[in-house]
């Protein structure tokens, strides 16, 4: 299979699976964790992969590289877009830090078991770096299993208001992270610092810089078709820089969005009109996913991670409950609820992977699907029997 038509393959299961997405109902509580992570979509991609079936090829999927780092780029466009600062400032300050409270705790609590259980005790993984986006990756809760509860069951309506506040705002928290980790990770290897910065400088520049391209032709009569044209060429720019200097893909998609968002008031428009294409890209970058991987015999590493995450999700739920005034605590225990963890954290490794293309790589990628298949399960499952209740 050539490359061409591997990308007609590619992109036909993606809009198949999106438009199969929409008009199918699920009424199983387990079918709906499986429809709404995608993992089906990852198992083909790894059926696909020269791991199975051969037909996406080592050199086919280094050829299609250019197209799932636009797919990485596009998951932190989309969250920039939504990033309006004017529209930040109108949520409670408890907002904020409630939930950056929590995400820190996640974060802190699970590198420090990490870095013990899987470096000190067991040397399963060695490098600190690995450790770090592991923990990153756990502190991402999943806007798709709350939208789904909030949507489905009872849910108190300032509760439910927090709730998506969270999950928004874990994802600009975990692109942000892993750009800084990126960046911290080129200095502690680069010969100059000097040289570390002006990368950073010239990648943050041109997505600024797209981002006003953009806010110029704005001005202009354009339709649809003309502004999605043009948000994927600036893009596919921002994206080629960043790949060239082994910037974070998901940072430089997250500036253009950012500055879009904040410098034009055709953003809301441009967020409804190209809204259609966000499942076709995450079908995507979970088939880009499966290729990717590779199944490992890691069974002390996932139960590790599994047992650690709910635990650090527990502990920062209690915490961060209790930073807020009393008359706006919630009563019910909402740690299990949060265990989801959602497409994020599968991009987020999966942008480490671009930059740092080795064997532990692939593992985190492993480790995280399997965490897919088991807590956003359970999330689901224990937010429809325990959150309606909460008042």
């Amino acid at each position: 299979m050539t490359s061409l038509l591997s990308i007609v393959v590619i992109v036909l299961l993606a809009y198949t699976g999106s438009v199969i997405f929409k008009k199918i109902k699920y009424q199983s509580t387990f079918i709906k964790s499986i429809a709404y992570t995608g993992i089906l979509y990852i198992i083909l991609g790894y059926i696909l992969s020269p791991n199975v079936l051969n037909v996406f090829d080592v050199s086919i999927l280094e050829n299609l590289n250019i197209l799932f780092a636009f797919v990485l780029g596009w998951a932190g466009f989309f969250i920039g877009l939504q990033t309006k600062l004017s529209a930040l400032r109108r949520f409670p300050s408890m907002y904020f830090r409630y939930t950056i409270i929590n995400f820190s705790i996640v974060f802190l609590v699970s590198f420090l078991g990490f870095w013990f259980l899987l470096n000190t005790a067991l040397h399963i993984i060695t490098d600190y770096r690995y450790l770090l986006v592991l923990s990153l990756a756990g502190a991402i809760s999943s806007p798709i299993m709350l939208a789904v509860v909030i949507r489905d069951y009872r849910v108190h309506a300032r509760l439910a208001h927090l709730l998506q506040f969270q999950a928004a705002f874990d994802n600009v928290l975990g692109v942000l992270a892993i750009g800084i980790l990126e960046i911290s990770f080129g200095i502690y290897t680069q010969e100059s610092l000097l040289l570390v910065f002006a990368e950073i400088s010239i990648v943050t520049v041109l997505a600024l810089l797209a981002g006003g391209v953009y806010a110029l032709l704005s001005k202009s009569k354009m339709n649809n078709e003309e502004e999605t044209l043009y948000i994927i060429g600036l893009l596919m720019f921002v994206v080629g820089l960043s790949l060239y200097f082994g910037m974070s893909l998901l940072l430089a998609g997250l500036f253009f969005g950012i500055v879009i968002a904040n410098s034009t008031k055709r953003s809301r428009s441009l967020y409804n009109s190209i809204q259609h294409l966000e499942k076709p890209m995450y079908i995507l970058l979970l088939v880009f996913a499966g290729a990717e991987m590779r199944v490992r015999p890691a069974i002390s590493l996932i139960l590790i991670f599994f047992i650690w995450r709910v635990l650090a999700k527990v502990m920062a739920e209690v915490i961060a409950n209790q930073t807020i005034s009393k008359n706006e605590r919630h009563s019910g225990w909402l740690g299990f609820g949060g265990i989801g963890m959602g497409g994020l954290p599968l991009a987020i490794v999966l942008d480490f992977y671009f930059i740092h293309p080795q064997q532990e790589s692939q593992l985190l990628i492993f480790v995280v699907f399997v965490m897919l298949v088991f807590q956003d399960g359970m999330a689901l499952r224990y937010l429809k029997e325990r959150l309606i209740r909460v008042k």
